[in-house]
């Protein structure tokens, strides 16, 4: 199955949310994270955690936002924002994003376009030494496979814009 909006609006019709505004807005626990779109692109938010991931025992991220998007004739291909709104442990956000890549990867999901990871945290621990865990090493390094990358914030994340 491809990863794009189609496939999950007739999957997991009561996970999704699509709009075309210019700011898609992932909330939590006064941790938010937004998408800027002044283009007014289409942009399916999708709720995993507890809605597409019912499961208690796999971890996974909160959100991933889907770019509906036709780059090519032949193929449609969506970026995508995998999101975790976490309180302050970032290895732990780290580690249920990866795990949620990985999933979806499993089963059997085709990326077509960029990947890319955000976490947004209460509070922001020493950047020095989440660099050089190997936990966000792997993560950026399965990001780069997909052209994307890892970033993270406390409270409001604002930096991606399409």
């Amino acid at each position: 199955m491809k990863f794009n909006c189609q496939d999950f609006q007739e999957n997991y019709r009561d996970c999704i949310n699509c709009s075309e505004g210019k700011l898609i807005v992932a909330e939590e626990n006064k941790r938010k994270y937004i998408l800027q779109n002044p283009s007014k692109k289409k942009v399916c938010k999708v709720k995993i955690d507890g809605c597409v991931i019912p499961s208690q025992s796999q971890r996974k991220c909160d959100y991933l936002m889907i770019v509906c998007e036709s780059k090519s004739a032949n193929e449609q291909e969506a970026d995508i924002y995998f999101i975790e709104l976490k309180g302050r442990d970032l290895i732990s956000a780290v580690e249920q994003l990866t795990q949620t890549i990985t999933y979806f990867q499993a089963e059997k999901y085709k990326f077509t376009g960029k990947v890319f990871a955000r976490v947004v945290l209460s509070k922001v621990a020493d950047p020095k030494s989440i660099e050089v865990d190997s936990r966000v090493i792997t993560l950026r390094k399965l990001l780069k496979k997909f052209g994307g990358d890892f970033a993270y914030g406390s409270v409001q994340l604002e930096r991606d814009r399409i």
